[in-house]
C-alpha cells in the first residue's frame, strides 16, 4: 500500500504499449524504474475485455504484451504494481471511469492530489480531473510514438 508521501502514477497500457517497438522505448522504461525508485507507485490501466479469448495452444496477445512491460519495467530496476481493468458499457461509462478512479484510490489508501494519470483518452482523463486527480494528456507524435517519455521525464 502507498504511503502518506507515497505518489501513484497512473498511466493507461495503451499508451505504454504504442511505445514498447520504438527505439526510446528504453528510454521509457528506465524512466518508469527511475520514478518508481524515487517513490511513485506504477499501476496501469486497461478497459476490460470485451469478451472471452481461449488461449488453448497459445498465450493471449494483449496478455503477452503486458507481461512483456512488466519484465522490460523489472529489467531496468522498477516494479509494475499491476493493471487495472475499467468496466466497459455503453450507458453507464462514465461511472464506471469514476467508480475505477475511485477504487484505485481506496486500494493504495492515497488522496486524488498524491495520484497521477497519464493517458490519451479524453473522457478518463476528464473524470480524474472531477476526482482531483492531477492528469497529463498524452498525445501522438511524428514518429508514430506518443509523449509519454517527456511527461515522464518532466516528473
Amino acid at each position: 500500500m502507498a504511503g502518506s508521501d507515497q505518489k501513484l502514477l497512473i498511466i493507461s497500457r495503451d499508451a505504454l504499449l504504442e511505445v514498447e517497438k520504438l527505439a526510446s522505448s528504453e528510454l521509457v522504461f528506465r524512466q518508469l524504474a527511475n520514478l518508481n525508485r524515487r517513490g511513485f507507485t506504477l499501476l496501469l490501466t486497461a478497459s476490460e475485455p470485451d469478451h472471452w479469448v481461449p488461449t488453448r495452444g497459445s498465450v493471449d496477445n494483449a496478455l503477452q504484451r503486458q507481461s512483456q512491460v512488466q519484465q522490460r519495467i523489472q529489467q531496468a530496476g522498477g516494479d509494475l504494481d499491476g493493471v487495472y481493468y475499467v468496466p466497459r458499457s455503453l450507458l453507464t461509462q462514465d461511472r464506471n471511469r469514476i467508480g475505477s478512479l475511485r477504487d484505485i484510490l481506496r486500494r493504495y489508501s492515497v488522496e486524488p492530489t498524491q495520484a497521477l494519470l497519464l493517458s490519451s483518452s479524453t473522457p478518463f482523463l476528464k473524470a480524474a480531473s472531477r476526482l482531483g486527480i492531477r492528469t497529463h494528456e498524452v498525445v501522438k507524435t511524428r514518429n508514430g510514438g506518443n509523449s509519454l517519455l517527456t511527461l515522464l521525464k518532466a516528473l
